[in-house]
């Protein structure tokens, strides 16, 4: 198969998708953010990342994750508890809305931690837009960037979080795809006082010093992937998503005392495409 048409193939956000998902409802505040072009994918994933924001105990997850090209041409893309849809093109400019489900903290196994404030688990929506290249000559690759504005609209959180992403994918061999990704994630006060603050109530419960963070930069992001094909329309991949946070964030008694500031997710995932 000529390396091109493994471009078109497997350069899909399917398997690794799946996994990068697990961080998405937990530590990580960054959508999914891969390239996109299998026609139609079904899969599941499962991996292991922390069990909140800044903490250091680990949970271990499986999701579920759907790609479907609709008979208009349009874009579904459904990993975990991130979902988008693409009014653009399958390459070229890309824009639509986009809707989280953010997993709260509560019943957390750090003791200290189980002590402040619960955070219920919220819906997010909002919208992204990005443009995504594909390169076709003798080293073929895939390019994609984008920009994604979400809000919970007051109901755990007040104001937004914006995230800007750029991924690339490129063939090394017949059947195996490596891909890399770099973003980082600006957040409201309000956001971080919700997932960072320790109130004045929880100080005295738990022993933490009270915080009370402003908003800005809250972290970078970075992820490595390889996705292998085991014949015509089932896939394999593997993943490694690591944030590391920042600003107001990182300096939260919650991660500065009782957890760490680099959250690291990984997972595996199998997929089956179709046309």
């Amino acid at each position: 198969m000529a390396l091109t048409a493994l471009i078109r193939r497997i350069a899909g956000p399917g398997l690794v998708g799946l996994a990068l998902a697990l961080a998405t409802g937990s530590s990580a505040a960054s959508p999914v953010d891969l390239p996109g072009a299998l026609p139609n994918m079904v899969g599941l994933g499962v991996g292991s990342t922390t069990e909140f924001a800044g903490g250091k105990d680990r949970m271990i997850g499986v999701v579920p994750g759907v790609r479907y090209v609709t008979p208009g041409g349009r874009l579904l893309e459904w990993y975990g508890p991130y979902a988008q849809f693409n009014f653009g093109g399958l390459t070229g400019f890309q824009w639509g809305p986009a809707v989280s489900l953010r997993l709260g903290r509560s019943g957390v196994d750090d003791p200290v931690v189980s002590r402040i404030h619960e955070i219920d688990t919220t819906v997010e929506a909002g919208g992204w837009i990005g443009y995504e290249y594909l390169h076709e000559g003798s080293i073929p690759f895939r390019l994609r960037g984008g920009i994604n504005v979400m809000t919970n609209a007051g109901i755990v959180y007040g104001g937004a979080r914006v995230t800007a992403n750029v991924s690339a994918w490129v063939p090394m061999h017949r059947r195996i795809y490596a891909g890399i990704g770099l973003g980082a994630t600006w957040v409201s006060d309000s956001f971080n006082r919700t997932y960072f603050g320790v109130t004045d109530a929880d100080a005295a419960a738990s022993g933490l010093p009270a915080y009370n963070p402003g908003g800005g930069l809250e972290q970078y992001t970075g992820w490595l992937a390889l996705l292998y094909q085991i014949d015509k329309n089932w896939y394999a991949g593997a993943m490694v998503y690591t944030q590391r946070l920042t600003g107001d964030a990182a300096d939260s008694p919650i991660v500065t005392q009782r957890g760490t500031r680099d959250q690291i997710t990984y997972g595996i995932g199998l997929g089956y495409t179709w046309r």
